[in-house]
């Protein structure tokens, strides 16, 4: 099953970062892929959100639901997709008031290998 883990240290505080990560309706702009997303249902500590990808003239939408706290963690798990499995999330760790660790893991296994093909370098070329 495809894992990504990435770690960046970066000059921003972690809440600049946990909200930038949670501004879902602005993936398009800076996700490969991504032609679309949006807030489904939002609550103060959980959010259901979709994400629409493209490649090769294939297009699929994927749900997650999201459980958040707070300018510290966004863990996100499988609602409806093109996945069998759909699991990780995004943790911001303060360094100082203006730096951050943040740490990225996603496990996902597509449903079959077509569309394993087609949005596999996606999802591994993200964030």
């Amino acid at each position: 099953m495809p894992q990504i883990s990435r770690t960046a240290l970066v000059p921003f505080s972690a809440e600049q970062m946990y909200q930038l990560v949670n501004d879902v309706k602005s993936y398009p702009d800076f996700l490969p892929g991504c032609t679309g997303s949006r807030v489904l249902e939002l609550g103060p500590t959980q959010m259901t959100a979709a994400v629409d990808v493209s490649k090769a003239g294939i297009s699929k939408t994927f749900t997650t639901r999201n459980t958040l706290t707070s300018n510290q963690s966004i863990l996100m798990s499988l609602v409806d997709g093109p996945f069998k499995k759909l699991i990780g999330g995004w943790k911001f760790i303060p360094l100082s008031p203006e730096a951050c660790k943040i740490e990225f893991h996603l496990d996902f296994e597509f449903t079959n290998k077509l569309i394993e093909m087609a949005f596999g370098r996606i999802f591994k070329s993200w964030p």
